[in-house]
């Protein structure tokens, strides 16, 4: 029913990432300085990596709010039958 990734086991995988990606970042070079290729490909991994945190985030985010519709649609119909 769920697509099969790892943020729809753990909750904390992207947020542990984007703690890395804080770590990470601390060592790279400011962007005024130059860089070896090294450092550049550095760079670049960590964008994309916080790049995809941040949608895995996002994802968790949209998927927390349809549960709390979908909650709030079972708990108004349950007291609807109720009554």
């Amino acid at each position: 029913m769920f697509p099969k990734n790892p943020c729809a086991h753990d909750s904390h995988v992207p947020l542990d990432a984007l703690e890395r990606g804080c770590d990470d970042s601390a060592q790279l070079c400011s962007l005024g300085e130059p860089m070896t290729d090294a450092q550049l490909q550095l760079r670049a991994e960590l964008v994309a990596k916080i790049l995809e945190t941040r949608t895995k985030l996002r994802m968790i985010r949209d998927k927390a709010e349809e549960l709390q519709l979908a909650l709030e649609r079972f708990t108004a119909t349950r007291g609807t039958r109720r009554a």
